[in-house]
């Protein structure tokens, strides 16, 4: 791994050894720049993912001032699933009694 210089001359600099030297004309000159933002998109989706758990924080793609919005979510799934649970149990209770409608 190095550091082009100068492309057109082919001088490179080695980072571990701090020596500069011609190029190998065997070497391809890859960007990786595309790489590397992609690693770290990834990189921010994959933070995003575990700071989802800490119910104070911000989603990445999120508008300003939404500070707690997981927190909120919890409590409106929660109301959901309960009224669901309650209505499904309150209909298997008014069928155990014989009610007929």
């Amino acid at each position: 791994m190095y550091a082009i210089i100068d492309p057109d001359e082919k001088v490179a600099l080695d980072p571990y050894e701090g020596v500069i030297a011609l190029m190998d004309e065997r070497t391809h000159v890859v960007n990786l720049a595309p790489v590397s933002e992609s690693i770290d998109r990834l990189e921010a989706i994959g933070m995003d993912l575990q700071n989802s758990l800490d119910p104070s924080t911000i989603p990445l793609m999120s508008y300003p001032n939404r500070e707690g919005i997981y927190i909120n979510l919890g409590r409106v799934t929660n109301f959901v699933y309960g009224s669901i649970a309650g209505l499904v149990a309150a209909a298997v209770i008014i069928m155990a009694m014989g009610v007929v409608v």
